[in-house]
C-alpha cells in the first residue's frame, strides 16, 4: 500500500464522521416546522398569528457548508485517483487534475443528495405585515388557513409556521 493511501483513509473517515446522511436517505429534515434543535429547548421563542395567503412548492438547496464538505472529500478523492496514473511530472499533473475534478464532481453531488423539496408560505400577519417562510413540506398547511409563526428569525433563531391546534383559545 502507498503510504498516501492511509493517510486519506484516515482523512476520509475523519471527514465523514463529521457529515450527516442527506434527507433522502433518513426520511428527516432539519428544515421541519417540527424540528427542533437542543439549543431551541426551554427557551421561550416570539409567536404571531396570521392567515396563510399562499402555499407554493420550492426547493430548498444545500448550504455553503454541505457543499464545501462535498468539494474537500471530492478532491481527495480525485487527487487519490490522479495520483495513481503516470509519473514523474505526469503524475504530479494527474494528481492536481484529479483533485479538481473531485472537488467539482464533490460539491455537485454534495448540492443534489442534500437538496430536499420544501415549500414557501406567504403569511399575512394580524398586525397587517406578509412574509414568507421555507420550510419542508411535512407540515399540512394550506391557504387560508390560520397559522402561528413560532420565533423571530434573527440571528440564528429560525421561523416556523405551524398551523393553529385550538383556535377558540384567541
Amino acid at each position: 500500500m502507498k503510504p498516501m493511501l492511509p493517510l486519506a483513509a484516515a482523512t476520509l473517515i475523519a471527514l465523514g464522521g463529521c457529515a450527516s446522511l442527506p434527507p433522502s436517505l433518513t426520511g428527516s429534515h432539519s428544515t421541519s416546522a417540527d424540528a427542533y434543535n437542543v439549543g431551541q429547548a426551554r427557551r421561550a421563542q416570539a409567536v404571531r398569528f396570521g392567515t396563510v395567503l399562499e402555499v407554493r412548492r420550492v426547493v430548498l438547496s444545500a448550504d455553503a457548508g454541505t457543499k464545501a464538505a462535498g468539494s474537500g472529500i471530492g478532491a481527495v478523492l480525485g487527487g487519490l485517483i490522479g495520483h495513481q496514473i503516470g509519473g514523474g511530472h505526469g503524475k504530479k499533473a494527474a494528481t492536481v487534475a484529479g483533485a479538481i475534478a473531485g472537488a467539482v464532481g464533490g460539491n455537485v453531488v454534495a448540492g443534489h443528495a442534500y437538496a430536499q423539496p420544501g415549500v414557501a408560505i406567504t403569511v399575512k400577519l394580524d398586525d397587517g405585515r406578509a412574509i414568507e417562510v421555507a420550510q419542508a413540506p411535512d407540515v399540512a398547511i394550506r391557504p387560508g388557513e390560520r397559522v402561528e409563526v413560532v420565533g423571530s428569525g434573527y440571528g440564528s433563531d429560525p421561523i416556523r409556521i405551524l398551523p393553529m391546534r385550538d383556535q377558540s383559545a384567541l
